[in-house]
């Protein structure tokens, strides 16, 4: 007798694709650049690593979900250090997905600086600090912060970075032109330099010193008896002592009504000859310790 084997075949449905997903994370708040964030299925989550060097205060996301998929929130911008913010996706199916999203900002692990040369370093009032050397792996120098300490009564001064600079030079990077304030005091200063939540003090001080007061003499109009005043130029005004303008060969005296580092205002005399000088009237100023400044300028007296 001859044995029959039947045989059948059962066809069983693939389950349907997950209709509740981010299928792409993507930062777009950065100039020609994108970041883009892993998602992990799994854990539910995505991670999105932000370089140090853009120095981004927050990512603005732009979220790809399933056909027919909604996001419960809006896709808001994102502080660099948020840690609580979740996605909840709901598929067209009424399924719900909910994602974690993890920020990691990417630091240098430590900031090594000195300053570019060997050389003492000097700087003076309204000038720029030398040239610093570092591992700043980045070109915004806004985002680096100076701080001098006056060696012996420690006072600190900040400096203000809006005109620095910093570029890449050979394997390290250089930070340039951190200008010194006019009101600074003179003498020997640590340097301290932060960035990137790192800070690092410079081995070598830098020296403050005064340099020869110097001022630019625009062309001016003044009553008789009346006030003129200057600006210094790339210094300051330290010990004025007297000034005086010279015209026709016969020198006027200017006695000080008042000084500061950046600017003088002087008077006078009644008896002041009425005329134009085109550049011909001589001023002279007298700075305790400094020779003596002489200028050519225009001036112009009039009757008070």
């Amino acid at each position: 007798m001859a044995a029959g084997i039947a045989s059948c075949t059962k066809t069983m449905d693939l389950p349907g694709l997950p209709q509740n997903k981010i299928t792409l994370y993507k930062v777009v708040n950065l100039p020609d650049t994108v970041i883009y964030g892993a998602i992990d299925n799994v854990e539910k989550t995505i991670t999105v690593y932000v370089p140090f060097y853009y120095n981004m205060a927050v990512i603005d996301p732009e979220i790809t979900l399933s056909e027919g998929a909604k996001l419960s929130e809006r896709a808001l911008p994102v502080s660099v250090n948020a840690q609580d913010v979740k996605y909840t996706v709901t598929g067209a199916d009424g399924s719900t997905n909910t994602y974690a999203l993890k920020i990691v900002n990417q630091s240098i692990s430590s900031l090594e600086v000195d300053w570019l040369t060997t050389d003492e370093q000097i700087a003076s009032p309204v000038g720029v600090l030398p040239n610093i050397a570092g591992n700043f792996q980045s070109r915004n120098a806004q985002a680096v912060s100076v701080e001098l300490a006056k060696q012996g009564s420690g006072e600190k001064v900040s400096l203000v970075m809006d005109a620095a600079g910093l570029e890449p030079s050979g394997n390290s990077y250089t930070l340039f032109n951190p200008p010194i304030p006019a009101t600074i005091d003179t003498g020997y200063y640590d340097v301290t330099v932060s960035f990137a939540g790192h800070s690092s003090k410079i081995s070598r001080p830098v020296h403050v010193v005064f340099q020869q007061p110097d001022l630019l003499i625009p062309s001016r109009e003044v009553k008789q008896g009346g006030e003129i005043s200057f600006t210094a130029f790339n210094t300051v005004f330290v010990g004025l002592k007297s000034a005086s303008v010279t015209v026709n060969g016969l020198t006027y005296p200017l006695s000080i009504v008042s000084f500061d580092r950046l600017n003088m205002t002087l008077k006078t005399p009644d008896n002041m000859p009425v005329g134009v000088y085109n550049y011909t009237a001589t001023y002279n100023f007298e700075f305790e310790g400094w020779p003596a400044v002489s200028k050519v300028g225009a001036l112009t007296v009039t009757s008070k």
